[in-house]
């Protein structure tokens, strides 16, 4: 004979049993595969640029065993508007970019813009974005603190004032003229200084809900630069972006640093394309530039 307990443990088991059962949902791989791939725009606008880029491709399924298939999309019809005029960016094969010079329509602080993409097999995508107002620096400084032992670290750091709500992205750079070069030498090529956020690797900051003075600061190193060169020069650049690009640059980034970590949960990348993928987006940017001897 069954024991009581024995008896409810079976009808428990069961349940549970058939509870999975039921749960269990299955993935039919010729469905994922057959999904129609989307256009893929990747789009940024500055009064700042001399030239106006936009990036074509088309998706891919998630069980597409063609992975050397080009996803390019090259014959697309490329159009930029401001509501009274409209540009038509042109296919570059070398650079596998639609591109047009700025002159041909003028980026404006505060005005929005339509982007619209329509190919021959008769996909369409189109999107909006309006030019943030640029915002300067207040200051660019130099700090050093002392590390372990006598080692300084040295570090640049920039502030600015932000409104409520608003979105920034800083770059840097720094260039030299060594001690040994003549007198009327030029400074170096450009090596990029890297900030490196609480939140992701590309310098991108969100002003909290009211308006704050902000600041962001990267490693200059142990400050070995002043004994190689003469005249360092230091050029950071603060980029005013608009919501869109401040989220689909986050959720890349994050994207990237999950790429390594097989247990990472998989990142959704946010887009503002309607009808497609990607992001059409905007800033505008400032430049401040500090030489140390």
């Amino acid at each position: 004979m069954i024991s009581f307990s024995k008896k409810w443990l079976w009808l428990f088991l069961s349940t549970v049993l058939f509870s999975c059962n039921s749960m269990r949902e299955e993935v039919v791989p010729e469905e994922l595969s057959s999904q129609a791939n989307k256009l893929v725009v990747d789009c940024f606008i500055s009064p700042q640029d001399s030239l106006l880029t936009a990036k074509v491709s088309r998706s891919r399924p998630i069980l597409d065993d063609q992975s050397n298939k080009n996803v390019e999309v090259s014959d697309a019809t490329v159009l930029l508007s401001d509501g009274s005029n409209s540009v038509k960016l042109v296919y570059n094969s070398q650079q596998a970019i639609y591109s047009v010079k700025a002159q041909k329509l003028t980026i404006r602080e505060g005005a929005t813009y339509t982007l619209t993409v329509s190919t021959p097999d008769g996909k369409q995508v189109l999107a909006t974005t309006t030019v943030p107002k640029s915002v300067a620096f207040k200051s660019v400084q130099i700090d050093s603190s002392l590390q372990t032992g006598t080692q300084k670290d040295f570090r640049v750091v920039g502030n600015w004032q932000a409104g409520a709500d608003t979105y920034f992205r800083v770059k840097g750079s720094y260039r030299g003229i060594r001690y040994a070069a003549p007198a009327n030498t030029s400074y170096e090529t450009p090596q990029p200084i890297a900030f490196v956020m609480a939140t992701n690797s590309l310098g991108l900051v969100e002003c909290p809900s009211k308006a704050a003075s902000l600041l962001a600061s990267a490693s200059l190193g142990d400050g070995s630069f002043k004994k190689l060169y003469r005249s360092t020069q230091i050029s950071l650049n603060l980029l005013h972006v608009d919501a869109s690009y401040y989220a689909y640059h986050v959720a890349l980034d994050q994207q990237l640093q999950a790429s390594s970590n097989p247990f990472a949960e998989p990142v959704a990348i946010p887009t503002n394309i309607q009808g497609g993928l990607g992001c059409f987006g905007s800033y505008s940017q400032t430049t401040l530039a500090t030489v140390i001897k």
